[in-house]
């Protein structure tokens, strides 16, 4: 037998063994017959007691729990993926079912002319008449993809954009046009020009070729050319090298210094028209188009052909449309009518365009109320017919006037003037 083992201090990890002082053999002993009986060791032995070796603690940790698999539905992500397929499932049939449905057809919304568009702002099922459900879908307009421009007022690209606000639409071009009355250097700064510049606008650019001085048979001898050079010059330096040029615009009228009143006077502007588109092409980094534009309303004793600079010197065929009528009786009817009949009027446009083989481009048109009652006023027929005129001639833009320049009459759809006009162009341009 060895010597007895030492008492316990304090801090050592035996305090609290039971200090009975059986030998080494003796507590094995003891031990085994424990073992035996299948008592663990730790129920016997004190907090934090050394065991074999082994550090136990009281109460005993719980056995490990046996892993379980959960049911599907009740793992979060299966709800995630069914609530998609939900979702997925709605959005797929919601679309289908909104292609599918008939649109609506306001009863009354017809105009008065036979060339008016059936549905105002939606597409016709073709169904019989009665009543159809409404969507939820916004359709376009039956003119949606017409290119529109607009004039709001002299180098006013805020008022395009107004405008574009106000109806739905999303002009791409803009009209402007050059002094008419300074002489050659105020036309030649084309001051108002640069307001255009940093815009998305194609520019529509009225170009008086008689800036309140010269005559048209000096300009068909090419005495004014250099005008035309250093005006060419300054709108590339601007970046309106491709502006679209309406060289002396609405020449068939009797209102401007370039006014074409007869044969003679038709030749001599042929003759000055050439001669400034070969000057202006001559220009370095020029794109420009040319825009030849009468009025629609204006009779002459001379024909179209004889006013035509010819296809070379032509990019674009057009006219200006305005809503006002002289005949009788005085209808939207009868005034539509007399827009596509008279002799520079729109049936004849759309032939010339087509045997010519030019686009056609309406540079100003508008509704119109005169103080000498000859204009239509707030007459939303005008307005359809124009757009199913628009889209039977493939127009290639169509420029709205929108700015009131006159006491004498009123052009501005935005002007309260007109709020049936407004509405049915939303409906037939938005």
């Amino acid at each position: 037998m060895g010597p007895e083992p030492p008492m316990p201090k304090v801090g050592d990890s035996n305090v609290g063994l039971p200090t009975c002082r059986l030998g080494r053999v003796a507590r094995g002993r003891v031990g085994s017959l424990i073992d035996g009986l299948g008592i663990p060791r730790w129920m016997y032995a004190a907090r934090r007691i050394r065991v074999g070796g082994v550090i136990r603690q009281w109460p005993p940790p719980p056995p490990p729990e046996a892993y379980v698999a959960r049911p599907i539905y009740r793992a979060w992500w299966a709800w995630t993926a069914l609530v998609s397929v939900v979702v997925l499932l709605a959005s797929v049939t919601f679309v289908a079912t909104s292609e599918s449905a008939p649109a609506t057809h306001t009863p009354g919304s017809v105009a008065s002319s036979a060339t008016t568009p059936a549905v105002h702002g939606t597409r016709s099922s073709g169904a019989a008449p009665g009543p159809t459900a409404s969507t939820s879908t916004t359709v376009p307009g039956v003119a949606h993809d017409i290119p529109l421009g607009d004039y709001a007022g002299e180098a006013d690209p805020f008022g395009v954009a107004t405008f574009g606000l106000q109806t739905g639409t999303v002009p791409s071009y803009a009209t402007d046009y050059l002094n008419k009355g300074g002489g050659w250097a105020v036309m030649d700064s084309a001051a108002n020009v640069s307001a255009w510049s940093p815009t998305r606008y194609h520019l529509v650019l009225g170009i008086p070729i008689l800036p309140g001085v010269g005559t048209l048979a000096q300009g068909a001898t090419g005495a004014y050319d250099q005008y035309f050079t250093t005006l060419g010059k300054n709108l590339v330096h601007d970046k309106e090298g491709s502006a679209i040029l309406r060289l002396g615009w609405e020449f068939n009228g009797t209102w401007f210094p370039w006014a074409v009143r007869n044969a003679t006077d038709a030749a001599n502007f042929v003759s000055f028209w050439r001669q400034i588109v070969t000057t202006m092409r001559a220009v370095p980094g020029e794109k420009f188009t040319f825009l030849w534009n009468p009025n629609a309303a204006s009779p002459t004793t001379y024909t179209p052909a004889q006013a035509y600079p010819g296809n070379a010197y032509v990019d674009y065929v057009g006219t200006d449309v305005y809503d006002n009528f002289w005949g009788k009786p005085f209808t939207p009817a009868a005034a539509w009518t007399h827009q596509l009949i008279q002799q520079w009027g729109l049936d004849w446009l759309a032939a010339f365009a087509v045997e010519h083989g030019k686009p056609v481009a309406i540079p100003e048109w508008s509704d119109e109320y005169r103080t000498d009652g000859h204009g239509l006023g707030d007459d939303p027929s005008f307005i359809d017919n124009m757009a199913t005129w628009f889209i039977s001639n493939h127009v290639a833009f169509a420029d709205v006037w929108s700015s009131d320049t006159s006491l004498s009459y009123r052009n501005n759809l935005l002007d309260g003037t007109f709020p049936k006009a407004l509405a049915r162009f939303r409906a037939d341009f938005g």
